[in-house]
């Protein structure tokens, strides 16, 4: 063998064996990079929504269970999803320092924007990736549509879902129930209810009552008092549980008893049946609030207060004295008759039953059938940036047209007798368009951010709470990545800012198909100890805008208190109306049951305004309805679902939506947040101060962009804010009537 062919054989060789040797570090490396599948055991539990039901685009709160090796090194936790414009987005939490349960679970507040989107849960290190699970759709629980209505019940139903009905296909139903059968299953934080329209509370469930902690007794609470419902069912067992003072809070008065009712005739009446019920224990209640709207007769004729309504903060509660759940009612055929009456100020079934997801009609056209839909499409107007419309660009396209045609006919080949002057007449004009175009759009829009902002604070004047929510639309003439917080005005409360979503299959709605905002970067939600949250680098596309929302709870100061009563027989108020703000009151109306009162145009800090006898006031629903007698004849101003202007209106609506029969008179929904609508307040031992304030309760803050370094405040332009206050005052009942 020749010199020549051995070195040839020598070189293959030593290439192969280096191509072998780096194949067998590759693999060797890929192993040490690659972490180890996890096992089905050592997968990281989660548990999306209350009962494993959630609704889409709304708070989602997801209860995360680490395993055993993870809980003393994790130091953050990541849920990647997608928001309402299919972006993809992390929600971040830190929970080093953070008292885990002793099952080793915490709570993530999220919200998913996509009904098929797989969801991703990273439990980390400082920067380094501990273990990453993906979750797919049949892992994520039930997720239901964003206006689906939800009833949660803890323990029991007591044959609440038995009024639901599902529909031909079996793909939707009149209202889902969630029960919550353990004390883990139910939240640590008001916020995690957002989804629901009515919480049942049920006294044969003493054993998980009892375990409840009392971080989740008050955000139960905290909830109902910001204009949640609930309903309380008790029974023999009330006496039980008046050892837990914060449900005790809850009730009407102090319990002093029980009793046995054998003669229920009042209810059999008052529910119109011809089925007999049997006699059933209830629990004898002193009351010390609400409305009295059944009273029975028990064994031994004592007179016992059966079924209160009354409010609680800006919420209302339902007190039945006898467990509905018990053997006598659960045997009786008409009990769905009753849970139809109690259940009715809170769920309208007419109006459920006939809503579909995509309505015909006059609002069809413009993508969004619900409320929020139009004050989304409201706060898009920025009055400080110049818009091109569609015929303008359709007037500038014919004069282009005309330009190259019929006056380059004219100029080239009759004027000039020059018909090949035409390719260098065209081209000119075209290039000429195209730079004019070019400057003038870079002229008209803004460097400047532009943020459009609608608030409704809602304050309690007997206790000083304040429930805060906000609606923000933030616009960049460029393209930009952006943090933003919401900041509270003398008050270091925590603010929760996320994303806001659109019910629906229109354009950017939560069933659309489309990723309206496709390619744009992927952002964060980070959250702070306090529970407030942050948004961490936010795309937002050239000309665009961006829709937020945030809510927060905190407390404030009230300088003076109002006196306000009942006329007895009259149903109508008297007393002194004060101010307990210190700032002024703008535009400010007193609502009380189906009466309005019309006031001064402003209501300086602290001061009173009369409300006497000869205090002439308003029929509600006609002043929310836009009725006016002209000559003699009543007209009625017609609600354009496409008007853009009349914010102050739609906030109004908004707010005593049922009072003003809503769905019939908007042909729109109140549905993706119809905890907004305080109508069922009304009818209580509550009225409602409505006033606007000048300055803002919460302040959008924008910080952080390509052209400016990080954390640095950039030129940004309030170009609206409106700020509606709701002061819910109590009200001196006539106990004689």
């Amino acid at each position: 063998m020749s010199p020549r062919i051995q070195l040839v054989i020598q070189t293959l060789v030593m290439f192969i064996g280096s191509v072998g040797f780096c194949n067998l570090s590759l693999a060797v490396q890929a192993t040490e990079l690659e972490p180890v599948p996890v096992t089905a055991s050592h997968k990281i539990k989660a548990e999306f929504g209350l009962g494993n039901s959630w609704k889409l685009g709304q708070l989602c709160p997801v209860r995360v269970t680490l395993p055993a090796d993870l809980r003393q090194r994790a130091t953050d936790l990541e849920i990647k999803t997608l928001d309402g414009d299919g972006v993809e987005l992390t929600y971040s939490l830190a929970i080093a320092g953070r008292n885990l349960a002793v099952d080793g679970s915490v709570w993530v507040p999220i919200r998913i924007g996509r009904q098929n989107a797989p969801i991703s849960i990273r439990v980390l290190q400082a920067a380094e990736v501990l273990q990453e699970d993906i979750f797919e759709q049949d892992e994520l629980g039930q997720g239901l549509a964003s206006d689906q209505p939800m009833i949660v019940a803890l323990g029991t139903t007591m044959g609440v879902e038995t009024l639901s009905r599902s529909s031909a296909d079996g793909v939707s139903s009149t209202f889902t129930t969630v029960v919550l059968n353990t004390a883990e299953a139910v939240p640590l934080h008001w916020n995690d209810y957002s989804c629901c329209d009515l919480l049942v509370l049920a006294g044969s469930n003493r054993p998980l009552l009892e375990s409840l902690t009392a971080a989740q007794w008050s955000a139960l609470d905290e909830w109902i008092r910001r204009g949640g419902a609930c309903i309380i069912s008790l029974g023999s067992q009330a006496t039980e549980l008046t050892d837990v003072p914060q449900f005790a809070s809850l009730l009407p008065g102090a319990i002093s008893g029980t009793g046995r009712i054998q003669a229920p005739g009042p209810l059999e009446s008052l529910i119109a049946t011809e089925e007999p019920l049997g006699g059933f224990d209830c629990c004898i209640v002193e009351p010390a609030r609400g409305k009295v709207e059944l009273t029975m007769t028990d064994s031994l004729l004592r007179s016992i207060p059966w079924w209160m309504t009354y409010s609680h903060g800006h919420g209302t509660i339902r007190f039945i004295a006898s467990d509905l759940g018990g053997e006598s009612f659960r045997d009786w055929q008409d009990r769905k008759r009753l849970w139809q009456r109690l259940i009715a100020p809170y769920l309208d079934r007419s109006v459920t039953e006939s809503v579909e997801e995509s309505q015909m009609g006059n609002s069809s056209y413009l993508g969004y059938s619900d409320l929020v839909g139009q004050l989304r499409a409201s706060l898009d107007l920025f009055p400080n940036v110049r818009v091109v419309s569609f015929g303008q660009v359709s007037a500038l396209l014919i004069c282009v047209l005309l330009l190259i045609g019929p006056i380059d006919y004219f100029v080239s080949v009759k004027w000039l007798k020059r018909p090949d002057f035409s390719w260098y007449f065209a081209g000119v004009v075209l290039a000429a368009v195209s730079v004019a175009l070019t400057w003038f759009i870079g002229a008209i829009r803004p460097r400047e951010i532009h943020v459009n902002t609608a608030q409704i604070v809602d304050i309690d004047a007997a206790s000083g709470a304040v429930n805060g929510r906000l609606w923000s639309h933030v616009y960049s003439g460029s393209a930009r990545q952006l943090d933003v917080e919401i900041q509270l005005k003398d008050s270091p409360a925590p603010v929760r800012v996320d994303w806001q979503g659109l019910p629906g299959r229109g354009l950017g709605g939560l069933l659309s198909q489309l990723n309206t905002d496709r390619g744009m970067p992927s952002y964060e939600v980070r959250s702070a100890p306090g529970g407030s949250t942050r948004i961490e680098g936010v795309g937002i596309p050239a000309a665009g805008t961006k829709c937020l929302v945030a809510d927060w709870v905190d407390s404030t100061r009230l300088i003076a208190a109002s006196k306000l009563k009942e006329i007895p027989g009259v149903d109508q108020l008297e007393g002194e109306l004060t101010n307990p703000l210190n700032v002024d009151l703008l535009d400010p109306v007193l609502y009380y049951h189906n009466w309005v009162y019309g006031l001064n145009s402003r209501i300086p800090a602290g001061q009173s305004v009369a409300i006497t006898f000869d205090t002439i006031p308003k029929d509600m629903a006609r002043r929310l309805n836009g009725r006016r007698t002209i000559d003699g004849t009543e007209t009625t101003t017609k609600w354009d679902p496409a008007d853009r202007e009349s914010i102050d209106r739609l906030l109004e609506l908004m707010m005593f939506y049922k009072v003003a029969s809503g769905q019939t008179y908007t042909s729109l929904t109140h549905r993706f947040q119809p905890h907004i609508d305080q109508s069922n307040l009304l009818q209580s031992d509550r009225a409602i101060l409505v006033g606007r304030v000048e300055e803002p309760w919460g302040r959008v803050s924008v910080v952080g962009s390509d052209d400016a370094p990080v954390g640095e405040d950039l030129n940004s332009r309030q170009d609206l804010d409106r700020v509606w206050c709701r002061i819910a005052i109590p009200v001196a009942q006539n106990r004689a009537k």
